[in-house]
């Protein structure tokens, strides 16, 4: 029983992004039973899961960005802390 835990994929923003989109597919393909329309819905939730991605990564780039730049002024590099004790000219 335990040993499900270790065995399920990592939980990433893709990852729960493509669950909720695939349930939408899922839905849609019950609801709608034209072709036409539910190509067209089908290429509605592409673009959004496009879109959803594009804004996960991009906010998972800004938060690593951000974690980087706070810990390069509250831990500088040593190279860095001994350019700062030289007294200037």
């Amino acid at each position: 029983m335990w040993m499900q835990y270790f065995t399920q994929p990592e939980i990433t923003a893709d990852y729960a992004i493509d669950t909720f989109q695939s349930v939408k597919k899922g839905f849609t393909d019950k609801v709608i039973t034209d072709k036409t329309l539910n190509k067209a819905a089908h290429d509605y939730i592409n673009a959004q899961t496009a879109f959803a991605k594009m804004l996960a990564h991009n906010a998972v780039d800004i938060a690593k960005y951000s974690a980087d730049s706070i810990t390069n002024v509250w831990f500088p590099k040593k190279a860095e802390k001994a350019a700062a004790r030289k007294p200037q000219a």
